[in-house]
């Protein structure tokens, strides 16, 4: 027996997440599903990130024990031939046995798209949050206070499971990218925006609720101290809203470069 890893690409919309869920389509169900068949034999893998129903993914880990050899592109060629066309496995390769998607990871990056306009252009459609204009300056000014390790309480799911809600925020971006099109609402050079979020590791719908009291800031509906008072009042109920799944992306997720344990998985379009 020996351990695999892979690289996974997928389209969240046509899955209930992540997460294996009896009589549901899921990524790991999809998943286990084709290695069992192509291993003939029950195979049950392990991921880095168990994203929500309706998030994508460019660079999600998974692992498994396979209980024999084979030709790894051959598997690869196989699971993308089992599976729908929404998940691409991207690559496959051994790694020490010890290896642990989720414990072994020393960070991840997650990308959430905003466009300032009433109607999203149809190649957004599944990909981006329609918001009205934004003050970009304000949401920057607020997700500064996010920086660093925090107790993320007000920023996490009532049903979150984690032992701790202490986490660390390495980096926040928030820039214009090229759209497909300007939009007829907009007020920034470029309608859309692209928030980009790294960190060690992060509770359950964390950076959608980040999103979300970040788009209540450039709305103008709170001030960008707003952020460093929901960060002390550690309550889910005084935060933004969730923001759509759809429109979050699991970018990467690093690791210790090291002979046993492969180094960052990452895909940036």
């Amino acid at each position: 027996m020996h351990r695999l890893r892979m690289t996974l690409a997928y389209d969240g919309r046509a899955f209930h997440g992540w997460q294996r869920q009896p009589g549901m389509l899921t990524v790991q169900g999809a998943l286990d599903g084709a290695l069992s068949t192509i291993y003939q034999a029950e195979i049950q893998t392990a991921g880095a990130s168990r994203t929500d129903a309706g998030v994508h993914a460019w660079a999600q880990v998974a692992a498994f024990n396979a209980p024999k050899e084979r030709d790894l592109r051959k598997v690869l060629n196989a699971v993308n031939a089992l599976t729908p066309p929404e998940l691409l496995l991207r690559d496959i390769h051994d790694v020490d046995p010890s290896f642990d998607p989720r414990r072994d990871a020393i960070g991840k990056h997650y990308r959430y798209l905003l466009w300032q306009g009433r109607e999203l252009p149809p190649t957004l459609l599944g990909r981006a949050w329609a918001v009205p204009p934004l003050d970009l300056q304000a949401m920057r000014e607020a997700a500064a206070a996010l920086h660093g390790e925090h107790d993320f309480s007000s920023f996490r799911a009532s049903d979150c499971q984690a032992a701790t809600p202490h986490r660390r925020l390495d980096s926040i971006t928030l820039d214009t990218a090229e759209a497909p099109y300007p939009a007829r609402f907009a007020n920034e050079s470029s309608a859309l925006i692209q928030i980009d979020v790294r960190g060690n590791a992060f509770l359950k719908n964390m950076v959608r609720i980040l999103v979300g009291s970040l788009v209540e800031v450039g709305r103008g509906k709170q001030p960008p101290s707003w952020m460093s008072t929901l960060l002390a009042v550690c309550d889910r109920t005084q935060a933004g809203p969730t923001a759509i799944a759809p429109g979050l992306t699991l970018c990467a997720v690093h690791y210790q470069n090291t002979n046993n344990k492969s180094k960052q998985s990452e895909y940036t379009p």
